[in-house]
């Protein structure tokens, strides 16, 4: 075999080996995609029950409501809530809390206007320092998904 042969065939066997090292590591990855996306999916959906429970409590009282008075209004309990989508049955059997995290891994921020007419709502995710991944929303009821800029979304 030439030199030239050689070459040509080392070059082959390490694109292989390369394209099967590559091919083994996207394999291995879906697996936290789909643990990722899990998470997202129950904080989004989680984010449209809190919208959900304000716009009640706004048709009822005139204005929206604090955290801890859709806690002891009973909207959301350490045995779930009623305001979850039939599509997303995590939401429901919850344990919600009034601590720091409203559920294991997310942390809520719901501010009020002064006079109760509008609201923001950011519910992060403490799990992930880095990126900061969050879920925002308000009275209108729009979703919307955010990390800080150093990182894709």
């Amino acid at each position: 075999m030439t030199a030239k042969k050689r070459v040509t065939a080392v070059v082959l066997l390490a694109g292989i080996l390369l394209a099967l090292s590559s091919a083994h590591a996207q394999k291995a990855s879906p697996g936290i995609q789909d643990r990722e996306r899990e998470r997202r999916s129950l904080a989004i959906n989680i984010t449209r029950a809190i919208n959900t429970a304000e716009a009640n409590y706004k048709k009822n009282h005139g204005v929206y409501a604090t955290w801890d008075t859709l806690i002891s209004n009973g909207d959301f309990t350490d045995t779930g809530t009623k305001w979850a989508p039939e599509s997303f049955p995590t939401v429901a059997h919850a344990m919600y809390g009034s601590g720091k995290e409203i559920v294991p891994g997310w942390k809520l921020r719901l501010i009020l206007s002064k006079d109760g007419s509008s609201y923001d709502l950011l519910l992060e995710d403490v799990t992930d320092p880095k990126c900061g991944y969050a879920v925002v929303s308000d009275e209108r009821g729009l979703i919307r998904q955010s990390k800080s800029v150093d990182c894709p979304l």
